[in-house]
């Protein structure tokens, strides 16, 4: 058994201090880490004795320790374990519940903690250390994971208090799913979907779901830092409250929830659930799938894992310092060599330089420019600690729910990419990019666009009700009618088929075991609705096209002539036309016609907001959270150059120009800083980039016939070199 070497930690005075004891130096070469035993005992209420010592790192030590992830949880209620004989040492009240939970009753056992075994107060250390996380996880014999203790019932308002039992039980009955003849519709705790409803959670199983969203609002699945401790270790043990949760049953949940919701078979009913029910399998998606399946790329080494990867996929995860955004990653990454943790860098030259590392070291490093810039102080991007070419989505933590719309939205523009051009794309990408010692990204673009007219945002969250009106006030401006549109695409003219295919980023979800997009359709196939034809009945459910002209009531008939019955085009599920029929009389003029009926839809719609909202859903959920992957905070753009139609982000503005970078699968929306919307000087003494144009990123958007991020998209365009700030 490896002995410990040179000195211990050693106590600066009896007593207890805020910083605990002091921290000897650790060796480099030999690499040494502390390690912390802790000492055993029959009573689980009894204080926390344990001793730091200093070991070498090397083969001798492998599998002689263990290690604890958890999550470092609020400064509150701080907790004093004792350590070496006589100091007090101070914890945060998560770590100190997870040692009473790991603390073996008869035997001493090692551990690597990293908030005891690291001096957190040294950034040399920590730079140092950290770059070793990743072999300490590695090489432990078992790591203990400590997802946290269940709220009290007088913290939560659930109708019954969480049970830590009943999340287990339903957490088993998803593992079922990993049998492919088992389907959601199997399962005892979702209702029958019937066409034209939603499905729900039946009452019997609410307090599983109850609980089971405890256990999911645990602060471990949110950080950062705790992905690499599941995917290193070969031996993990999870506990919560007072449960073991097999590692094994949670795989196969996710295994099984992964297939099943992105397969044919039952993609309609989970898209179909509501609620808590919805909810659940969104929240497992986002927060544990990706955690299982980095393990599982992890172990099986097979395909290399990249700091672009990661990103995307925990760009929902929190970290207490950004620039751990990457560090925390470095244990898990195939090629690491090319970034190093500093933590003595500034905030703004750490995470500008990991971005650009990455973006030229990776093969898919292209994406870290791409997605969104909404979670950032909307003030010009003058006062940002990092520049705005660097998207949110490599600092930021999305809310809840973003993450998956942000990786639906890059799935959607990178299959416009030829299948086996991402290397040639990305040769051509790379071949002009630089960093300015200023942080100015420099590459080459062509602008094939300028917005001239913008619509309003479409915002679905809360406010889904206000969609069709958006909508219609986005076909007048791109000057769609609604009347156009043929039941055959065939008979559309050329602006309101580039228009449908806007609406739906030229794309559709193509079922299968994985997430991913294809062309859509325009013909039926067998008895399937095409995407086309989706799009239109989905269309009329939620936008009907008013009446063909004619008097709203038909006129008495007369002696000798016959009533014409009226055509309508689009549909009225809720019956509404009767009762503008009723209160609006036909003399009124146009204008004020139109206002009176608006404002009866628009509150007969209200008063059935549930039932709106389950009709709409039930009518076609797949194509619904497609276009909800498509509109959400987007806004319909008009170039005033061409006329040409896309999607922007929400901050995107008249004067914004539209750029198709070589290599990247979708256009970007800049902003010229000497331009109409920005009056600033932004001579910097560089050389390099002052003679540029300079812009800043707003994001990525859509524009019909420039999606690929072909060299030749814009032909005819001149290529020029520009400054990205």
């Amino acid at each position: 058994m490896p002995t410990p070497v040179g000195p211990s930690p050693q106590p600066q005075r009896a007593g207890y201090r805020k910083s605990g004891f002091a921290y000897t130096p650790l060796g480099l070469d030999p690499a040494e880490v502390r390690l912390l035993t802790l000492e055993p005992s029959e009573d689980d209420t009894a204080p926390i004795v344990c001793r730091v010592d200093i070991f070498e790192f090397d083969p001798d030590l492998y599998g002689h320790f263990d290690a604890l992830s958890y999550a470092w949880g609020t400064k509150d209620d701080e907790q004093f374990i004792t350590v070496n004989e006589n100091t007090q040492f101070k914890i945060r009240k998560n770590l100190w519940l997870a040692l009473h939970r790991i603390r073996h009753k008869t035997e001493p056992k090692k551990f690597w903690i990293d908030a005891i075994c690291i001096d957190q107060g040294n950034p040399v250390e920590k730079s140092e250390q950290v770059g070793k996380i990743g072999d300490i996880y590695k090489y432990c014999g078992r790591c203990f994971i400590w997802l946290g203790d269940f709220p009290k019932p007088a913290d939560v308002t659930a109708t019954t208090p969480s049970s830590p039992a009943s999340a287990l039980e339903l957490l088993n009955l998803f593992a079922a799913l990993s049998q492919p003849t088992t389907h959601l519709s199997d399962l005892p705790c979702f209702t029958p979907l019937t066409k034209g409803k939603r499905a729900d959670i039946k009452d019997s199983y609410k307090p599983h779901f109850e609980s089971f969203a405890a256990l999911l609002d645990l602060e471990w699945w949110k950080r950062t830092w705790t992905i690499q401790e599941l995917a290193l270790p070969s031996e993990i043990t999870l506990l919560f409250a007072d449960q073991e949760l097999p590692y094994l049953t949670l795989q196969n949940a996710v295994d099984g929830l992964t297939r099943h919701s992105t397969a044919k078979c039952c993609k309609t009913h989970r898209l179909a659930l509501r609620g808590l029910g919805f909810d659940t399998i969104v929240t497992i998606e986002e927060r544990i799938s990706s955690m299982v399946t980095t393990r599982q790329q992890k172990l099986e080494a097979k395909t290399p894992i990249t700091f672009t990867q990661l990103r995307r996929k925990f760009c929902g995860s929190q970290v207490s310092w950004k620039r751990d955004s990457f560090y925390g990653f470095l244990g898990i990454v195939t090629n690491k060599n090319f970034l190093r943790p500093d933590y003595t860098l500034s905030l703004r030259q750490a995470l500008t330089e990991a971005v650009f590392a990455c973006v030229k070291g990776e093969s898919d490093g292209v994406e870290l420019l791409m997605g969104e810039r909404l979670f950032r102080p909307q003030d010009g991007y003058r006062r940002l600690h990092v520049p705005s070419w660097v998207a949110d989505a490599s600092f930021c933590t999305f809310p809840p729910k973003w993450a998956l719309m942000e990786r639906r939205r890059l799935a959607v523009y990178a299959s416009f990419v030829d299948e086996g051009g991402e290397e040639r794309a990305r040769k051509v990408f790379v071949k002009y990019l630089k960093m300015t010692k200023n942080g100015i990204l420099l590459t080459k673009s062509r602008r094939v666009g300028v917005i001239g007219r913008v619509g309003e945002v479409l915002v679905d969250q809360g406010r889904w009700l206000d969609v069709p009106r958006v909508l219609s006030s986005w076909m007048e401006l791109a000057g769609v009618k609604r009347e156009g549109w043929g039941e055959d695409p065939g008979t559309n003219d050329e602006r309101t088929d580039a228009f449908w295919r806007t609406m739906i980023n030229d794309s559709t979800e193509i079922d299968g075991d994985r997430l991913s997009y294809g062309r859509p359709t325009t013909a039926s196939e067998g008895e399937e609705q095409s995407d086309y034809s989706r799009l239109r009945s989905l269309w009329d459910l939620v936008n009907p096209a008013p009446k063909s002209p004619g008097p709203k009531s038909p006129a008495p008939a007369t002696e000798g002539t016959t009533p014409q019955p009226q055509t309508e085009v689009g549909v009225d599920p809720f019956n509404i036309q009767p009762i503008i029929d009723e209160w609006v009389p036909t003399w009124v003029p146009g204008w004020i016609s139109d206002f009176a009926s608006d404002f009866i839809r628009a509150m007969a719609l209200a008063s059935n907001q549930d039932a709106v909202h389950d009709l709409v859903v039930s009518h076609d959920s797949k194509m619904i959270y497609h276009l909800l992957a498509c509109l959400w905070e987007r806004r319909l753009f008009v170039t005033g150059n061409d006329d040409k139609i896309g999607l922007a982000p929400r901050d995107a503005q008249k004067g914004d120009e539209v750029h198709v970078i070589p290599g990247c699968p979708a256009p970007f929306i800049l902003r010229r800083l000497d331009g109409p919307n920005v009056n600033t000087n932004w001579q910097l003494g560089d050389w390099e980039s002052d003679a540029l144009p300079q812009y800043m990123v707003v994001g990525n958007g859509f524009y019909h016939g420039f999606m690929g991020g072909d060299g030749g998209l814009g032909k005819g365009v001149a290529e020029e070199k520009i400054a990205l700030h």
